[in-house]
């Protein structure tokens, strides 16, 4: 019987990815993540370039950014570089990255032992320098701009392929989509991307055969004119790693966190994605290029770095941890020590974290309130070993392996009374709970809903690699998933129609006023309406294994926003342009604006410098008919929409392109319609919607745009 659901669930597998994938986002889109990938969890990223020479910006900065920096004014790189390389150019450096001291076997050697199951190599960062031996760069760049052909004179990527093939690890790739000042991409996007961005990462691909292709530097240009649907269809129904691959959410301007196969945090801790795959980056200090600027307070603990790495797990997703060699090929002793140590607490623990899944509970916070810190970092990964009592911790965090029916208890913190009280568990009697540290069963009892651990006395000598502390609660955990909730409003009206579905023939209980739902609350068996503003809760029950957490959405019954007069309108909006000082955010939008003037729609074409700048654009947008209708905007860095002066959209996480999207019902005629906007360095980039209920989704046009 075993093998007749393994032989069913291989023939699923194989036909999901053996379809034909059409070069739309919601073909795209179906094609499953490789469950390999979802099992390892672990990944290391290699930032490693001509940038590796200098190895310089300040402290929290990128210095894979160096040449950037240099052409744009940044004053610390601009005044380092002249006193160390006088007239020398950016490109004269690429002589210098000699990468002489590399020894591919090496690096995989260490990367085996830290516990990682892939790798992510820069094939080319922003400054389009290649660690493979690309004709393309060449040709396009019109001197020598790839490893083989200058500095390293060897093939970088593939020496690095060949040494990780010998070991479990799996072989991954970074590709920059976009090359900062390649003299094609700044006269024709539209030609770099098919005749310099295309044949190179097909080449890549059907040369190296990548278990990760990860792409970047997407924002400048639509997925249209990357391509990115086509190269995607290609990719997995083609290419010779179609069934393999594992890709990403960066393939074009808006597209990050919206479409693609996982999604890719970037120093940001605090988001999370429970029905859709994901990885988060970081580096061990803060730059991903090595930066000769970073002492050793700038990098994270090794105890840090593992509760990052237990963060993700416990939320469902992977942690992809960055290292930068330096430009003779070495990676610093300090990146080699944080990843023998994190191998070295894998070793005894990783059971808890290779081949787990989200469970219902991914974490017990203690008493106090959840906080995170100035640069959005989680505060739990500061105050689990020394904790502020004025801050929430998370003092437990779960994972669990469905293969196995193991559930895993995750300790940041060892009690000092040694009892580990688990909330809210009803465990069977006889249930087995041991101690992955020690490998030796514990004591337990239930008091109400609560299960108090008994743990052994710390013992230095025993307890090794003691970072985090992992209790396995066997043969328990099984549990349903959360039910999905769909709101639609019909026929084009005010009232909200709710849909309730979940997997497994899982019955749904809910309730509409916000209190927890139980096996009494109401049943679902068919979609139905409120009259007023709910906070819809509801749970999946299955016999014999855990109820679901719930699902909440809040279900907005709308009201009417009345049109408003204005007399002597003019076409466009009026705007206000501030150049703020200091860190630039939604909240530095204030004062005496720089310039003010007219402008015909939401354009950041007045901007008087390329980055650190903002935007309040105001004026009055004309609805033709009385309607439900949804705004959003697309922004990078953030931005605020405002309808008859109230928040409809609040897109201000500041990191890449986001997009957010908020609702209003409203009448026939003329509306004030507000958009704040800020770019706090890099790129920039804003667009604003409008799609009425059952219609379009749209740019707002001009035309229905006056002041």
């Amino acid at each position: 019987m075993k093998n007749f659901f393994w032989l069913a669930f291989l023939s699923i597998s194989i036909s999901a990815f053996s379809q034909n994938y059409q070069p739309t986002w919601e073909s795209l889109d179906s094609r499953p993540v490789p469950q390999w990938f979802k099992d390892v969890k672990f990944g290391i990223f290699i930032h490693w370039g001509v940038y590796s020479v200098p190895a310089y910006c300040t402290v929290g900065n990128y210095a894979e950014w160096y040449q950037n920096g240099l052409e744009n004014g940044d004053s610390a790189r601009i005044r380092f570089h002249k006193e160390k390389y006088g007239n020398r150019t950016y490109y004269d450096l690429a002589k210098d990255f000699k990468a002489e001291l590399f020894n591919p076997d090496e690096w995989a050697k260490l990367f085996e032992a830290s516990g990682a199951k892939y790798i992510v190599l820069t094939s080319k960062h922003h400054d389009g320098f290649c660690l493979w031996p690309s004709k393309d760069a060449n040709r396009d760049w019109g001197f020598p701009w790839n490893a083989v052909d200058v500095g390293p004179k060897r093939d970088l990527l593939g020496d690095l392929f060949k040494a990780v093939s010998k070991t479990s690890v799996h072989t991954g790739m970074y590709f920059s989509l976009y090359e900062w000042f390649n003299p094609i991409w700044k006269k024709d996007k539209s030609k770099y991307a098919i005749e310099h961005a295309w044949p190179q990462m097909k080449d890549l691909v059907n040369t190296y055969k990548p278990d990760v292709f990860w792409t970047d530097g997407e924002w400048d240009a639509s997925d249209s004119v990357w391509r990115s649907k086509e190269f995607l269809a290609w990719l997995y129904n083609e290419s010779p790693v179609k069934n393999s691959v594992v890709t990403y959410d960066r393939w074009g301007s808006g597209i990050r966190f919206h479409h693609g196969a996982v999604y890719t945090p970037e120093y940001q801790p605090n988001l999370d994605f429970e029905d859709h795959y994901w990885e988060e980056s970081r580096g061990m200090g803060y730059s991903y290029g090595y930066n000769r600027a970073e002492d050793s307070w700038d990098y994270n603990s090794t105890q840090s770095l593992v509760l990052h790495l237990i963060d993700k797990v416990s939320r469902g997703g992977n942690f992809l941890l960055d290292i930068g060699p330096d430009g003779h090929g070495k990676i610093p002793p300090i990146m080699e020590e944080r990843l023998l140590q994190i191998g070295d607490w894998m070793k005894i623990n990783g059971e808890a974290i290779y081949n787990t899944v989200r469970w219902k509970t991914p974490s017990q916070w203690s008493e106090g309130r959840r906080d995170y810190n100035a640069k959005g970092g989680d505060v739990m990964l500061k105050l689990t070993v020394d904790p502020d009592p004025g801050y929430a911790v998370k003092e437990i965090f779960y994972t669990y392996n469905p293969t196995t029916n193991s559930l895993y208890a995750i300790l940041p913190k060892y009690p000092s009374d040694r009892k580990l009280v688990i909330k809210d568990m009803m465990l069977p009697a006889g249930t087995t709970i041991s101690f992955l540290s020690t490998k030796e069963n514990l004591s337990w009892k239930q008091e109400g809903n609560n299960v108090v651990v008994s743990l052994p006395e710390y013992d230095p000598n025993k307890m090794k690699a003691p970072y985090a502390y992992v209790l396995k609660i066997s043969n328990y955990g099984a549990f349903s998933k959360k039910p999905q909730i769909k709101i639609e409003y019909p026929d084009n009206g005010l009232q909200p129609v709710i849909s309730l579905s979940a997997d497994n023939g899982a019955t749904i209980h809910y309730t509409t006023d916000g209190s927890e739902p139980t096996a009494s609350s109401t049943l679902y068996t068919q979609p139905f309406s409120i009259d007023k503003t709910s906070l819809v809760k509801a749970k999946s029950f299955v016999s014999g294994i855990l109820a679901s957490n719930s699902a909440e959405k809040e279900v907005v019954r709308y009201e009417w926003m009345k049109a408003i007069s204005a007399k002597k309108l003019k076409p466009g909006l009026t705007y206000r342009y501030f150049e703020p000082d200091n860190n630039i955010n939604i909240e530095s939008i204030n004062g005496i604006p720089k310039t003010m003037g007219i402008t015909g729609t939401f354009s950041l074409d007045k901007k008087e410098r390329k980055e650190k700048f903002a935007f309040v654009f105001e004026g009055y947008i004309n609805i033709h008919k009385a309607s439900l209708y949804s705004f959003s905007t697309e922004s990078d860095d953030g931005s605020k929409l405002f309808i008859d002066d109230q928040e409809m959209v609040s897109n201000i996480e500041g990191q890449g392109t986001q997009k957010e999207t908020g609702k209003a019902a409203l009448k026939k005629g003329l509306h004030k319609i507000k958009v704040q906007y800020f770019d706090s360095g890099g790129n920039n980039h804003l667009s604003v919607f409008i799609q009425q209920e059952g219609g379009k989704k749209q740019e707002i046009p001009q035309t229905i745009l006056f002041h």
